[in-house]
């Protein structure tokens, strides 16, 4: 059966989640292969709203394994949490959540680092970065610590002190980093039966032919080496994270699904070309409903880069794509598309020949007549109306790579086939 990857093709925010849990009705494993907490999918399944920052999507179906791979940092006081609400709301998580032993973990103490610095690019302040920084610098402690908690205490005491030397943390700061201590080694230690060897785990999925779904965080322009640097996120979000991230063969992927918003957005820090500082921006955001679902920040909102979304197709060969919050263009009289940027009265020959000085282009735009119909009933893709088809008909060869699903509202059910 074929092993099928999503991954973001914009700054993140592009609905994955919405569309892994589609997918993942025929999956036994889904895996996630980097990043951590600072990722945030939402689902909405019937009154409730589920939004899940380290969990794999596949948790919501019954009989699905989830894998948190070793290319993630995993918090596990937030994990914790996490885990806790999925039982509120009546879905058991026992023996269906893998984590790799060599995983890197966020601790306190890299949270307050994020709190110290991570303003200055946007980050979630969820310590991400420094964790990742620290497995960088050969300081990072794996999931496999968390078998000995005793060792990790004191690994962390040890840390702190050399944080308070080098002044990376406030004197005021300490009592409260000393609190999430103790709270992140009881979460510790109730994860630590939870490892295993990741890598084995999904080969032999792949061997006994299961259907395997393979989640990304984030989105391709905020991938750390092909991202608008310094404005990205500390992994990899692009197809390359997934050999380096769960260490599985990228020519075993059979299908590669990119997923776009029908328009733009960005949270955080860096430059965003077909930003909209204009109240049609803020009609995006609003209709939209455009808030961060891991900070609750609102995000940017602007047209769609078919540039910038060239390059993420280009870059991480996707197969087929999914385009997500159509409806939210329902009430507009006309659509802009980006199709070029310009630098000095020259046209760049696409995002790659820009991104070192994004913020200095032009979009130029093409105008497309909107379809000023409610398409958030609507059972098939045929029933679009031929606006809405033209509008995806013209991404489609602005991109070259086929539209295959759209999704016309948040419920799990308003996503069409095309």
């Amino acid at each position: 059966m074929p092993v099928t990857a999503v991954i973001g093709g914009q700054w993140g925010d592009e609905g994955k989640g919405k569309l892994v849990d589609l997918l993942c009705e025929d999956m036994d494993v889904v895996a996630r292969y980097q990043g951590g907490a600072n990722a945030g999918h939402t689902v909405k399944i019937d009154s409730d709203t589920i939004i899940l920052h380290q969990v794999p999507s596949g948790i919501l179906r019954p009989d699905c394994i989830c894998i948190l791979g070793h290319g993630m940092v995993v918090d596990p006081s937030a994990l914790s949490e996490e885990l806790d609400a999925l039982e509120q709301y009546g879905i058991s998580t026992d023996g269906r959540i893998q984590i790799s032993y060599t995983a890197h973990i966020v601790t306190p103490i890299h949270k307050a680092m994020d709190r110290a610095t991570g303003h200055i690019v946007g980050t979630t302040l969820r310590g991400i970065g420094p964790a990742y920084a620290d497995k960088a610098r050969r300081l990072g402690i794996q999931a496999v610590d968390m078998l000995d908690i005793t060792r990790l205490g004191q690994y962390l005491i040890d840390r702190l002190k050399i944080g308070v030397q080098q002044g990376e943390f406030k004197a005021d700061e300490l009592d409260a980093i000393r609190d999430e201590m103790q709270s992140f080694l009881y979460a510790a230690d109730r994860l630590a039966p939870m490892l295993t060897d990741t890598i084995a785990s999904i080969h032999q999925a792949m061997d006994g032919g299961k259907n395997i779904l393979i989640e990304g965080a984030q989105g391709t322009l905020l991938d750390l080496d092909m991202g608008t640097y310094p404005f990205v996120t500390s992994s990899h979000p692009t197809v390359g994270g997934i050999a380096a991230g769960l260490g599985f063969p990228v020519k075993n992927i059979d299908r590669l699904m990119g997923v776009f918003k029908a328009y733009t957005t960005r949270v955080g820090e860096g430059p965003f070309p077909t930003e909209l500082n204009d109240e049609v921006g803020e009609r995006l955001q609003e209709q939209g409903a455009e808030f961060g679902a891991t900070t609750g920040r609102k995000r940017r909102c602007g047209w769609f880069d078919a540039v910038a979304a060239a390059y993420a197709c280009r870059i991480n060969g996707f197969t087929e794509l999914a385009l997500t919050k159509l409806d939210v263009l329902d009430k507009f009289d006309s659509i802009k598309v980006c199709t070029a940027y310009e630098l000095d009265g020259d046209t760049l020959p696409g995002f790659s020949a820009a991104i070192h000085q994004l913020d200095l282009v032009k979009p130029v735009y093409t105008e497309l007549p909107g379809w000023r119909t409610d398409t958030s009933d609507l059972k098939s893709a045929e029933a679009l109306p031929t606006e809405a088809r033209d509008y995806i008909q013209r991404l489609e060869e602005l991109v070259q790579v086929p539209f295959v699903k759209v999704s016309i509202g948040a419920e799990r059910s308003q996503i069409l086939t095309l």
